[in-house]
């Protein structure tokens, strides 16, 4: 496939084209996840969590060799190819989507972290909370500088004990990454949004990191799950006394999208002692598998840009062009480096005779490609017969001295 787009153009193209094999991809890869955790682990806390983290590799297989190399490949995936080159509004829509989604989701963020810089600081059992007069749920907002909001109404009800469990569930989630997990839960969702699955996927994958995240509250807490259910429920009827508009969902996260109280409850009682170093060990090797996962994908895909060797010549008479695709025949009758091409000018011109070349003849060599068939450079030159030289020496300039082929080869 031959394509001539202008660089803008060319760029969109070639980051669609990869984002749509993810989706593709990611469909398959979180269809199977919300299969498995609804069925064969729906009560393994532990594992269902770590099972997540296989959508963090489907990030980075819009380049693997597979699309173009593996026959099942080229017939479910290279066909779009074709069609984002060919209407390029497709690709423009694509990005146009991601860019609002992405804004939406920056805006809520500045709104929630404006609003939470207004809110008084105070030392709460040896940790700084932010204190809202609004009666929502304890929360920790933020990836690199995480802030606990807390309702002012829960340190006037609670107990010290009662606080320090709330506040260990709000430090285990920082503790466990969930922060940094929730931001790349958004950067799928809003480079693969296409994805019908994410939409209802987001429920559950916070139920599951909330799970896990209450199970480890209740063991590092020494407490029993009897109390630790008893809070939730308390939790729920002094926000609801507060504010009669209260959603009657669980407290500790924003809870909003969870089906119900009972769910979560009911999850808290399946809750037994585990072995740490076990636990450890299991997201440890969850760690291993998607680096693993990850390195594979890497070593079967196309690098930034592929050095392109093929050689052809083809010639023009002013109507009609005439291709000579690459051969040994060819490459044995020219040579070249970084400043020359040289020919043989009896061979070559005998093998133009012989397959009747017409008009300029021109010399294609060299440079590279983004994506088989799709972006990159190559060098040229063109050739004229008369010369008395055994070995033609032709210069030619190399299209990578331009600023804007240099630019390709790094996006």
């Amino acid at each position: 496939m031959t394509v001539r787009l202008s660089f803008i153009n060319l760029c969109a193209v070639y980051y669609v084209i990869q984002l749509i094999r993810c989706v593709m991809i990611s469909v398959a890869v979180s269809g199977v996840i919300l299969f498995l955790r609804s069925t064969l682990l729906k009560n393994r806390v532990f594992l269902k969590s770590a099972l997540w983290s296989l959508l963090i590799p489907v990030l980075f297989v819009g380049k693997m060799k597979f699309f173009y190399e593996h026959t099942t490949g080229v017939l479910l995936f290279t066909w779009w190819n074709r069609i984002l080159s060919k209407y390029l509004w497709i690709s423009w829509l694509y990005l146009a989507a991601v860019f609002l989604y992405a804004a939406r989701l920056i805006h809520q963020k500045r709104k929630l972290k404006k609003l939470t810089a207004g809110m008084e600081k105070r030392n709460v059992e040896g940790t700084i909370v932010y204190v809202t007069k609004m009666p929502v749920t304890p929360s920790t907002i933020g990836v690199f500088q995480p802030r606990i909001v807390m309702p002012e109404v829960m340190l006037k009800e609670y107990s010290s004990i009662e606080l320090r469990t709330i506040l260990l569930h709000e430090k285990t989630h920082i503790r466990l990454g969930h922060l940094f997990f929730y931001f790349l839960w958004d950067v799928l969702r809003v480079l693969l949004w296409l994805n019908p699955l994410f939409a209802i996927g987001t429920k559950y994958f916070r139920e599951d990191m909330e799970a896990l995240c209450d199970f480890v509250t209740i063991q590092n807490s020494n407490g029993t799950t009897y109390d630790y259910g008893q809070l939730l429920l308390k939790s729920m009827r002094v926000l609801q006394a507060e504010s009669g508009t209260f959603n009657m969902y669980a407290t500790f996260a924003g809870d909003a999208e969870y089906k119900s109280i009972r769910q979560r409850i009911t999850r808290i009682t399946g809750y037994r002692r585990y072995n740490p170093a076990a636990a450890v060990g299991l997201l440890a090797a969850a760690a291993v598998c998607v680096t693993g996962v990850f390195v594979w994908i890497q070593s079967n895909s196309y690098g930034r840009y592929n050095e392109n060797d093929v050689m052809f010549t083809y010639g023009y008479d002013g109507e009609t062009v005439t291709f000579f695709d690459d051969s040994d025949e060819l490459r044995q009758m020219i040579t070249y480096d970084d400043s020359f091409v040289y020919v043989d000018r009896e061979a070559f011109e005998m093998y133009l005779r012989e397959n009747h070349a017409a008009g300029d003849i021109f010399i294609v060599f060299g440079g590279f490609y983004k994506l088989p068939g799709f972006g990159g450079a190559g060098c040229s030159c063109s050739y004229e017969t008369g010369s008395k030289e055994q070995v033609v020496v032709i210069p030619y300039d190399s299209p990578l001295n331009d600023w804007r082929v240099r630019l390709l080869q790094i996006i």
